[in-house]
């Protein structure tokens, strides 16, 4: 057992972790395409900088890769939480490597002051959520996964304007100082998306929360795209996306949310299509956008729907006290 720093994996590393990730996908996602190598090395090299700090642990037997243990330690408001991803190869499981990781981790979680673990992206019926419910997590919450491959869609859907009233503004990396502010605030209308019993929560959105995240994508080379929607000279709805620098032809549609008071005027649709059409402009190289969202948010599942994307798959996220793990 070993806590590394995955942005530092050398050659070899990456192609055993990526032979590690490419047999649990065929073994637990049969009807999903594998991950790539290209895939694997961006898992590594960029954790998810909206959810804090990141540790990772390796398993070995007989100097094999055998599983790993990811651990994200969100702030600003989700200070009791732990989220983490764990993977034993398919071949080498049963032999008690994962409990082992869940233990070694877990222990980490509670010296850090964290109260609840959260295992995120359980496919439902699988080996790793019967794992999971052995030890007494409980599913608090199902997704859907949804990807837009570019090719297969017209571009006219995307043509969809602004309700009267209302402006787009977009940009990458920095927020502008005139409108920062009322940015943050309209990130808290995530609030209302449904969370199921999740024990994660929206951040504590702040002018200092927004800097720090902008520098840690750019630390990351995340280029991170936002368009929001404006009324007179307040943002009130937005829509981001993630572009990495190791998945050229992929990107990650992230948050969308819109100010309760501005809700019914298809702002939501309006600012997801005018980001479409401004990544597929300059970024010729994109095949493919994927988002998820909560299955209880039927709304915005046919927003991504009536955009092009198609469901994928379900899953769900699985929760229990670290106390007694």
């Amino acid at each position: 057992m070993r806590l590394i720093d995955a942005r530092r994996a050398v050659d070899g590393e990456v192609d055993e972790h990526h032979e590690l990730q490419r047999a649990a996908s065929l073994a637990d996602y049969p009807g999903a395409p594998p991950p790539t190598r290209e895939t694997t090395l961006a898992r590594l090299r960029d954790p998810d900088v909206d959810l804090g700090e990141r540790l990772f642990w390796t398993a070995r037997l007989d100097g094999r890769l055998a599983g790993h243990f990811v651990a994200q330690l969100p702030v600003d408001g989700n200070e009791h939480l732990g989220m983490v991803r764990l993977v034993v190869h398919p071949e080498l499981r049963r032999r008690g490597i994962g409990t082992e990781l869940l233990r070694v981790g877990a222990a980490e979680l509670r010296d850090r002051g964290r109260k609840i673990v959260e295992i995120v992206q359980v496919e439902t019926n699988s080996p790793g959520f019967r794992f999971a419910a052995s030890r007494g997590f409980r599913t608090v919450q199902t997704s859907i996964f949804q990807a837009l491959e570019i090719a297969e869609v017209d571009p006219d859907i995307w043509a969809v304007p602004p309700a009267d009233g209302y402006r787009l503004v977009r940009w990458s990396g920095r927020a502008p100082d005139d409108l920062v502010e009322s940015y943050a605030r309209a990130r808290h209308a995530m609030a209302d998306a449904p969370p199921g019993e999740s024990a994660f929560r929206v951040p504590d959105w702040t002018v200092d929360r927004v800097r720090r995240m902008e520098a840690g994508y750019r630390e990351n080379g995340i280029e991170r795209r936002v368009v929001v929607a404006v009324a007179g000279d307040e943002v009130v709805g937005v829509t981001e996306l993630d572009l990495h620098p190791l998945r050229p032809e992929l990107a990650s549609q992230r948050d969308t949310a819109v100010s309760a008071a501005h809700r019914g005027h298809g702002l939501g649709q309006a600012m997801k299509a005018s980001m479409l059409r401004w990544i597929t402009a300059d970024r010729p190289e994109l095949r493919r956008v994927w988002t998820s969202t909560a299955a209880a948010n039927q709304y915005m599942a046919d927003v991504n729907h009536r955009l092009g994307f198609a469901t994928m798959r379900r899953y769900c996220v699985v929760n229990r006290a670290l106390a007694g793990l």
